[in-house]
């Protein structure tokens, strides 16, 4: 008999194939990929190069920034945390603007330079793609290295203290061996987010020379209505992503079976790093905090925002983010606990978490709305449609902050609550939850600011009732209405930022 966890893993797979099959349902004739020719080809070059780059200044970027927050405490060190969160969950639509608002020739940037005589270079283009994805994505490394690191028993520490390890020798033998067991699936995971990039690639990509395939997948939706090429783009790329996708679960690391549980010993190498702990800390904060902090521009708007149809849109967006929140966290754990049990079975509950980072979400969203249209209004669809496609979107990253704790917590409990005859519930609240709950609280943040902002899938069912933050946002950038906009940019930032800050305090308490 299949467990829920397979069977759970089986529905989201038949989902992501269904959204396919409606997507090419909707098209009279299947446009062959080859007849796309060298365009198809330069297309998946383009993409894995941009990737492939922003990957890598990413994940060493991240390294060094996970390194000095683990080394160093200081007031605003929480602010900085959240921050982080933020940048790493806030609309991409947000951080393209931030980015132009700063590095654009129009920009903060732009001005000093041409009062200091300089024509300042235009952010359109690859540089600026790979600016924005470091933005977003150096945030998402370093917080969960510093998740993996925090797991690491204080023991070693005092050990390396009481052996008088240098600096070096801590890195060789403390930081190293995590870094080499964790760094590769975040790398993999970061190309795949990069690869997959819309809204950034959209809005600073500077025309077809830098598009990915999920832009040519909007625009043979959008521009052209060829559900049938839009369906064999997006089955090319979940087979390209799939096989990356794989990858990943292979790399993921399992839980370790520590001897201790103590926790935030002093480092042996806190007085020889602090110049490098400093220029990291201050180059995050410049690269981070003005594109988010640039949306402070709104803030004379906010009155502007004093009506119902805010009102609603802002209770509207905060059920829809706390259901797709919780039912994210809620798969992620189910998933996690089939993979959990043993280490030689199928890694289908693995692998179907990841999946969906493979598949466009704007064909997906458009395959369950051509499959499902003919059972209601779309502002009826929505309301069940969209906190599962959220939830569905978010699982990935809630699966990869939850799934290590997990595994970790059964290697070090799990033959003690068996021979205790401890299961189920009951395993769950007094073994597995304290090791949980602060990595629980971060996914759920994560998957419920992925939600707030998320516009990709309102877009088809928005409207009349079904209206969200990010949707009267759009609503307002395209009837030129520019300061509400930025107000609205303004609250959907502040609301992602508190409650990245709030669940950092809860995280620091049950660490």
């Amino acid at each position: 008999m299949l467990q829920p966890a397979t069977l759970t893993a089986l529905a989201i797979l038949a989902l992501a194939c269904g959204s396919l099959l409606g997507l090419a349902r909707a098209g009279s004739d299947f446009a062959t990929l080859s007849s796309l020719g060298p365009y198809l080809a330069r297309l998946i070059v383009s993409a894995g190069l941009q990737a492939a780059l922003s990957a890598l200044l990413s994940l060493l970027l991240g390294i060094a920034l996970a390194l000095a927050l683990l080394r160093r405490r200081f007031p605003g060190r929480e602010l900085l945390l959240a921050l982080l969160t933020t940048a790493a969950v806030a609309p991409t639509i947000v951080i393209a603007f931030g980015i132009v608002a700063i590095y654009g020739r129009s920009g903060l940037l732009g001005g000093l330079a041409r009062g200091l005589g300089f024509e300042p270079p235009s952010i359109y283009g690859l540089h600026g793609i790979v600016i924005a994805h470091v933005v977003m994505n150096m945030p998402l490394v370093a917080r969960a290295l510093l998740h993996a690191f925090e797991r690491e028993p204080g023991e070693r520490l005092r050990l390396a203290s009481a052996l008088g390890f240098s600096a070096a020798d801590c890195f060789r033998h403390l930081d190293w061996p995590l870094i080499r067991r964790e760094a590769p699936a975040l790398g993999v995971l970061v190309f795949l987010l990069c690869f997959t990039s819309f809204a950034i690639v959209l809005s600073l990509g500077g025309g077809p020379a830098n598009a990915t395939l999920e832009v040519a997948i909007f625009e043979a939706v959008r521009f052209e209505a060829d559900f049938a090429r839009a369906a064999a783009l997006a089955g090319l790329q979940l087979t390209i992503c799939l096989g990356l996708a794989a990858l990943l679960t292979a790399l993921t690391p399992r839980g370790r079976d520590e001897a201790g549980a103590e926790r935030h010993a002093p480092r042996p190498d806190l007085g020889a790093l602090r110049g490098l702990d400093g220029f990291v800390l201050a180059l995050a904060t410049i690269l981070i905090a003005p594109p988010l902090l640039s949306v402070a521009s709104g803030l004379g708007a906010l009155p502007l925002l004093a009506s119902t149809e805010f009102a609603r849109a802002a209770a509207t967006s905060a059920v829809i983010a706390v259901s797709a929140g919780l039912l994210a966290c809620l798969l992620a754990l189910l998933l996690a606990s089939a993979a959990r049990r043993s280490r030689r079975r199928s890694r289908l509950p693995e692998l179907a978490a990841f999946a969906l980072l493979g598949l466009p979400p704007f064909a997906f969203v458009a395959g369950l709305y051509v499959l499902l249209r003919g059972f209601g209004d779309p502002a009826s669809l929505g309301l069940f449609l969209v906190p599962l496609v959220n939830a569905l979107m978010a699982l990935p990253y809630a699966y990869r902050l939850l799934a290590p704790a997990l595994a970790t917590s059964a290697l070090r409990h799990g033959r003690l609550a068996e021979s205790l005859g401890i299961s189920g519930w009951n395993r769950l609240r007094l073994v597995e939850w304290p090791a949980l709950r602060g990595a629980f609280g971060a996914a759920f943040a994560f998957a419920t600011a992925l939600s707030l902002g998320d516009f990709g899938v309102i877009a088809l069912f928005g409207g009349g009732e079904l209206t969200t933050l990010p949707y009267l946002l759009a609503n307002r950038l395209g009837a030129y209405r520019i300061d509400e906009a930025g107000a609205l940019a303004l609250v959907l930032v502040v609301s992602a930022g508190g409650l990245a800050f709030l669940t950092q305090r809860w995280s620091a308490r049950h660490a």
